[in-house]
């Protein structure tokens, strides 16, 4: 469904979550760097600003009881070499405890519809860390392919963590 202003803490903590079991052995302290205050306000105001036509989007996956077990940010690609017809597939994450269920499969397949849909992109682009070997798995499983284009951010913890960029086309 759609994500509601509401569910903005439970993508922080579905976040935060994550990025600690990623980063952890790599990244000192990440759980107590991790600002989930800010990352709750963050993802308020994307959801805020989203909508299911485009060109910004956010949708949310829920288990039986209506619990938010995962999340999918979806925008234009805005890469310099991004090219026309590029959208990026900003978020995607699942809470550990409910992943290899198919949220996450489900989650790309919806945003993937809505890049073609209210965006009209016919590439979908992703960045991943280099020692996500899951994520890379899973891409390449969907059709996503490392495209060459590499990027560094710093971590909430001050450590530089190393991107490729994974795209498939939507045509």
């Amino acid at each position: 469904r759609p994500a509601a202003v509401f569910d903005a803490p439970a993508l922080a903590a579905i976040q935060r979550a994550n990025l600690v079991t990623l980063l952890g052995p790599d990244v000192a302290d990440l759980g107590a760097a991790f600002d989930s205050a800010a990352a709750t306000q963050t993802w308020g105001n994307a959801i805020a600003l989203a909508s299911p036509e485009g060109p910004y989007n956010v949708a949310v996956a829920v288990d039986e009881s209506e619990t938010v077990v995962g999340f999918a940010a979806l925008g234009p690609l805005l890469d310099p070499d991004g090219g026309q017809g590029a959208a990026e597939l900003v978020a995607l994450w699942v809470a550990p405890e409910a992943q290899r269920q198919g949220h996450g499969s489900r989650l790309l397949s919806q945003v993937a519809d809505a890049a073609r849909r209210h965006l009209s992109a016919a590439r979908l682009s992703h960045w991943v860390t280099r020692q996500d070997i899951f994520r890379q798995r899973f891409l390449h499983q969907a059709g996503f392919r490392a495209d060459g284009a590499e990027r560094s951010w710093q971590s909430p913890a001050g450590e530089l963590v190393d991107e490729m960029r994974w795209s498939t086309r939507l045509d």
